[in-house]
């Protein structure tokens, strides 16, 4: 499990995309982000026609500030409010796009769960 202080599950965002990366490293200091899961799922997004593959942000393992500036970054990104950011956030948490993603994770039990 994900905490503040140390990340087990990760995924790495913007191999090959510096525009994906810049976004992530404004609210991370880096490409590395925290993800509730090694393994991905599929969501319907805003802006594709066909549903995507994606991984889900931990969004309990992220700090106060990393969760403002997360919101100011979507608020700037898609044209909304914050306080719309904040909903959405809390009622759909954040997708990553699977596409162009490495992930890891040092977690055993989840590792094991995935497994068995």
């Amino acid at each position: 499990m994900n905490t503040v202080d140390d990340w087990k599950t990760v995924a790495w965002i913007g191999k090959g995309d510096p525009e994906r990366a810049a976004f992530w490293r404004r609210v991370f200091d880096g490409e590395r982000v925290p993800i509730v899961s090694f393994v991905p799922q599929v969501c319907s997004l805003p802006g594709h026609e066909e549903p995507q593959w994606v991984y889900m942000l931990d969004l309990k393992a992220i700090t106060d500030e990393q969760r403002f500036r997360l919101m100011e970054a979507l608020a700037e990104r898609f044209g909304l409010l914050e306080g719309e950011v904040e909903t959405s956030l809390e009622a759909h948490g954040v997708p990553i796009l699977a596409d162009g993603v490495s992930v890891s994770s040092t977690d055993r039990r989840l590792v094991m769960g995935a497994i068995l």
